[in-house]
């Protein structure tokens, strides 16, 4: 058996005993309030940046394949079905889905009020698993069989219009070259909630064969064409890719440069997680140091003894540094457990709620992943075990007859 784990084992407990005993478990509960504070920081900033990302993306896809035109309006050139080059994109590894679809500004009127919103044409190879998540009441539209009257719109246009599941609703199109508008009569089949009100009060979605027929298209011509990945961390990757493989006639846009407020925004954060990575660390090293300074001052006579009996330098030293890791790694044991426990309880439970009209979410998110619990952890006994052996050097400076008589 190594002989300087079985003496820190030995005397492991027995500062408990002394007078320093509570100052250590101060140590060790600063330590253990450390790592659960970098477990959750890492925790609610990544979670936030999934949930906001997701809904942005969920109005707007990964990718847009638009006309290559300098035009910003949603009045723009359409662009033709059965392309080989969209027919392609299929092949391209990372994408989930593509799917055409057509915008058009319209204006909702009902008896007591008139209401501007876009009006997003979809087929039935309409990815709906967002809108599906953020549903509050109602059914998605079912597009795979005949033109169907049937849209979605959100709680936010509902509560100003007094509209409800089932309710009609007509929706006029201002058509250029025309002075009067084109109406057409919908039936709301679903609403839903995602909290971000930008988006909320303007997009409403319905079969793109209504839209096909207000613009003179035929099924022959869409405004353009969605892409989802499977992997946002592919996005650059694919967007290149897609990007090669469409003609010179049109330009594909990936979701970070259509909304970069949002997406600087959320980078922003990623700050405010090193800080505080950076400012706990700092404490955990402060008190493992603390730690080990407080064990080497009260056994001076031990190791005035251990030098008598002919222990040399470097075995002291690793009894104290055994000593303080068994602490270290006691400290960040509570800790995990603590951090890890709220983790998984906001997770389940979302008992700590945001202002959803603020922060998008309704609640405060998490995502709990492995490879940062991990990290967080092999980062900090790392830097900690580091910091432990600078003053573990004091034990070559003390004297064997002077620290026996220490008191």
């Amino acid at each position: 058996m190594n002989y300087s784990i079985y003496m820190a084992r030995k005397l492991a407990g027995k500062h408990r005993k002394g007078v320093t005993g509570p100052v250590i478990r101060v140590s060790v509960f600063s330590i253990a309030l450390s790592i659960a504070v970098i477990l959750i920081a890492f925790a609610i900033v990544r979670g936030f940046q999934k949930e906001v990302r997701e809904k942005i993306i969920g109005f707007g896809a990964h990718i847009q394949i638009r006309p290559f035109d300098t035009n910003e309006s949603l009045e723009q050139s359409p662009v033709a079905t059965r392309r080989n080059d969209i027919t392609s994109l299929s092949s391209i590894d990372g994408i989930k889905v593509v799917y055409p679809f057509i915008e058009k500004g319209g204006l909702v009127k009902t008896d007591s009020n008139l209401h501007g919103i876009v009006m997003k044409g979809v087929d039935n190879s309409f990815d709906w698993t967002f809108l599906q998540k953020s549903l509050v009441k109602g059914t998605v539209p079912d597009f795979s069989g005949d033109i169907s009257n049937d849209v979605i719109i959100s709680s936010k246009v509902s509560s100003m219009l007094g509209l409800d599941v089932d309710s009609p609703v007509r929706v006029y199109f201002i058509m250029p070259g025309e002075m009067q508008p084109r109406g057409r009569k919908f039936r709301v089949s679903g609403i839903y909630s995602t909290g971000m009100v930008e988006f909320d009060k303007v997009y409403s979605v319905c079969d793109i064969r209504h839209l096909q027929k207000l613009n003179g298209w035929g099924d022959s011509l869409v405004s353009g064409y969605e892409i989802l990945v499977n992997n946002f961390d592919d996005l650059d990757n694919v967007s290149m890719e897609v990007n090669s493989a469409i003609y010179y006639d049109l330009e594909a846009s990936d979701i970070v440069s259509r909304q970069p407020q949002f997406f600087d925004w959320l980078n922003l954060l990623d700050s405010n997680v090193v800080i505080i990575l950076v400012l706990m660390t700092l404490v955990a090293i402060i008190n493992i140091i603390s730690i080990i300074l407080i064990l080497i001052l009260e056994r001076i006579p031990f190791i005035g003894l251990m030098k008598a009996l002919g222990a040399g330098n470097p075995l002291v030293r690793k009894i104290f540094v055994y000593m303080s890791a068994r602490l270290l790694l006691l400290g960040i044991f509570w800790g995990n457990l603590f951090g890890i426990g709220l983790i998984v309880l906001q997770h389940f439970t979302g008992f700590l709620p945001l202002n959803e009209e603020m922060y998008y979410v309704s609640h405060i998110p998490v995502l709990l992943r492995l490879d940062y619990i991990v990290g967080v952890n092999a980062g900090v006994v790392a830097v900690s075990l580091l910091a432990v052996m600078l003053p573990s050097l004091i034990v070559r400076r003390i004297n064997p007859s002077a620290a026996l008589q220490h008191k």
